[in-house]
């Protein structure tokens, strides 16, 4: 279910683009359309495949109301792509996907050193396979997003999968302060979406690697943005927010909540 918070006009909203016997095709099918195609390509993951029950790639991105074409977008550390080389196909030929992967900063032990540059060059192995010629991947520290080849007020939407937490669980001063930043690289009409493992307060969520959704919406409301959309999609009522996400009895089926925001 998702809950619409505020509802601007959207004056073009069924235009454009035609089908076959005149039937119209909204901005919105026309990336539905792209999407369910790139779902089922040959050349997607079988990792990336796996996760698609869980993670509800199609209904996540329709969430993200993206415009029909020419979108920008930036997928915040991207990992190993699972959300990118979708993004790819969802923005059309002429969006582009910046695909963030972060630098080790130097308190990163080796193992974590290890993981990024893993999931890093899986990345690039990803793009080169796919040949998305469409995504830019930058491997940068997240602090340095703002100064990086993105332009200011150029992104139309930004995805935040799972990675608030991480800076909230270590001070919300930390979070809204990379929100803020990001917030200088969407246009007025761009979208912040998060999606987070869902935590209680009280708990140990820096352990659990967990945050309650009240938190993100504050960071993000203290950051300048307006919340616009929740949605229950991605919820878990039978997950314990007791246990951390990586609890094996999970299978990282999570509750996660999903939040669309404007700046």
């Amino acid at each position: 279910m998702i809950q619409t918070l505020a509802a601007p006009a959207r004056l073009l909203a069924s235009l454009i683009f035609l089908l076959p016997f005149g039937q119209p095709l909204t901005a919105q099918e026309s990336v539905d359309s792209r999407m369910e195609s790139a779902i089922n390509a040959p050349s997607r993951a079988i990792a990336h495949i796996l996760r698609d029950e869980l993670r509800k790639p199609s209904e996540v991105i329709r969430f993200m109301q993206l415009p029909n074409s020419g979108a920008q977008v930036l997928d915040l550390y991207a990992a190993d792509g699972y959300y990118t080389y979708l993004l790819a196909s969802a923005v059309g030929p002429d969006g582009r996907v910046f695909a963030q992967n972060p630098i080790a900063g130097p308190d990163a032990d080796a193992d974590d050193i290890r993981q990024m540059h893993s999931l890093a060059d899986a990345l690039d192995e990803r793009i080169a396979l796919a040949q998305l010629s469409n995504v830019t991947h930058l491997r940068s520290d997240f602090a340095k997003l703002a100064t990086s080849t993105i332009e200011p007020k150029s992104l139309d939407a930004i995805l935040m999968s799972q990675i608030l937490h991480d800076f909230a669980n270590a001070g919300e001063a930390a979070a809204i302060a990379l929100l803020e930043s990001l917030r200088t690289l969407l246009k007025p009409s761009g979208t912040l979406i998060v999606i987070d493992h869902a935590g209680e307060s009280g708990l140990d969520n820096l352990r659990l690697h967990r945050m309650p959704v009240e938190q993100a919406k504050r960071v993000a409301e203290a950051a300048g943005y307006t919340l616009q959309a929740e949605s229950s999609l991605l919820a878990n009522p039978r997950d314990r927010h007791r246990r951390p996400v990586f609890d094996p009895m999970l299978a990282r089926n999570t509750d996660r909540f999903l939040l669309r925001f404007q700046p």
